[in-house]
């Protein structure tokens, strides 16, 4: 029992130095950076920022340092070690990855990359070349222990899945997306992501006298390590603190934020399932690394590849039909919110007078004193709720004098306006607010720097 807490004393204590860690601010700041873009944009669409940064770090924060921990235990208790898992390795490829997309900040990319250049400098580069294997770097790489790679991929993204399940949907943003055809319909952008502070173990090779620390049971590691003692020598594991991040972006164009995030999950748990049964395939039998090492990647690609196939095979799920105003988002805390409005309400009258459009319906309010009755039906039922529109003192002085210009132009003052009401109705199909999805250059970051000496 006492080796138990010794261990548990030490897992926690380099845990909490995790924290602290320059590699763990640099994730924060990037998830700051992200947070930070999103809010930009609902500010440009909606005048206000929905989802505040500092909340969403502080979310994301919390539930990164509980799947960063659950992580570590499951690291620490297979004796998985930096050198076996390419840790030092990974980082500076998915930092590259970031200036070419975003979205490839992610383990199973530049997980996969190493995984290949570590099979290039075992099976081609070291036989043709064997001096290179005195080289630091080559040799580093060849230390890495490609199942254990693996692990460590499935079992982030395990984690990843379990976060995406439980607050993927959280801080969703919605927004007004034209489709190819021209149509304007509303979806809700998801942005997710979590700094993941983590335990990790460093081995060396020392003398039997040099032996110092806690004394582990036999059974451990779990996984041996690829560094081999010799006579009279045996490995010394330290633990170490280090940090990792994951990121969630999607869009839920033909179904809620919540059923989204729930299918994202239940796929990306499903990769993470298989690939920690090849990675532990592979420990046994070697022919199973190369699909290993393909999968890693290309079956994170699929899993995306599905998601977006998903939603192009259904139709939007908040787009109008017929007159209707249709509530897609309410905002807590807002006069909407405090009048009992919910997400998607179907708004049928304005004070006995039945609206055209999403213009109508908001010239209608605003011709309205404090009190406007709206009336509607919500699950087949109908209902009838009293909006009490803020006094002008209450609103925020920009935007009070914007909203009394004419609002007959459906511009984003209008779009400004239904956010300081609270709420956000289901688009006009031929809406001038929008946004378009463009396919992105992959070498579009790249091409933007510059050099010394370029005129």
């Amino acid at each position: 029992m006492q080796l138990f807490f010794e261990i548990v004393q030490i897992f926690f204590t380099t845990y909490m130095l995790a924290l602290i860690m320059p590699i763990f601010l640099i994730v924060m700041f990037l998830v700051y950076l992200q947070y930070k873009r999103q809010a930009a944009t609902e500010e440009k669409l909606y005048g206000r920022v929905i989802n505040p940064v500092g909340r969403q770090i502080l979310f994301s924060l919390g539930l990164g340092i509980l799947g960063g921990l659950v992580a570590s235990m499951i690291l620490v208790f297979l004796g998985l070690s930096l050198e076996q898992i390419g840790l030092y390795f990974i980082w500076p490829v998915a930092l590259l990855l970031l200036l070419v997309n975003p979205r490839y900040l992610c383990f199973s990319y530049a997980g996969g990359i190493v995984a290949f250049m570590v099979l290039f400098a075992r099976h081609i580069l070291v036989p043709l070349l064997p001096a290179l294997e005195e080289n630091f770097v080559i040799d580093s790489l060849l230390m890495i222990h490609i199942p254990a790679l693996l692990v460590l991929i499935g079992l982030l993204h395990l984690v990843e899945a379990i976060l995406i399940f439980t607050s993927g949907h959280w801080g969703s943003s919605p927004i007004y997306l034209k489709k190819d055809d021209g149509e304007v319909v509303g979806a809700f952008s998801l942005q997710r992501f979590w700094p993941i502070p983590l335990v990790a173990l460093m081995v060396a090779v020392v003398s039997q006298p040099e032996i110092v620390g806690v004394s582990m049971p036999d059974w451990w590691p779990i996984l041996d390590s690829v560094i081999q003692p010799g006579e009279g020598q045996t490995l010394q594991y330290m633990v170490i603190p280090v940090a990792a991040g994951l990121g969630y972006g999607d869009m839920a164009l033909s179904s809620t934020p919540r059923e989204k995030t729930a299918l994202s999950a239940k796929t990306l748990a499903l990769y993470s399932v298989v690939l920690l049964f090849i990675a532990v395939g592979a420990e046994f039998f070697t022919l199973l690394i190369l699909p290993g090492v393909i999968f890693a990647p290309v079956g994170h690609e699929l899993i995306i590849m599905y998601g977006k196939k998903q939603e192009e095979n259904y139709q939007p799920r908040y787009r109008r039909k017929g007159s209707e105003i249709v509530i897609m988002s309410v905002l807590p805390g807002t006069a909407a919110d405090q009048a009992g409005l919910q997400q998607d309400d179907i708004i049928l009258s304005v004070n006995g007078a039945s609206p055209e459009d999403n213009m109508d319906f908001l010239k209608k309010i605003e011709e309205s004193y404090f009190m406007v009755l709206l009336e509607g039906t919500r699950n087949g039922e109908s209902f009838s709720k009293i909006l009490r529109k803020q006094a002008p003192e209450e609103i925020d002085v920009k935007r009070s004098f914007k909203s009394r210009l004419n609002i007959s132009r459906y511009n984003s003052l209008s779009l400004h306006r239904f956010a300081d009401l609270g709420f956000i109705p289901v688009p006009d199909p031929d809406s001038l607010i929008y946004l378009e999805i463009s396919k992105p250059d992959p070498l579009a970051r790249l091409k933007k720097l510059k050099f010394w000496g370029k005129k």
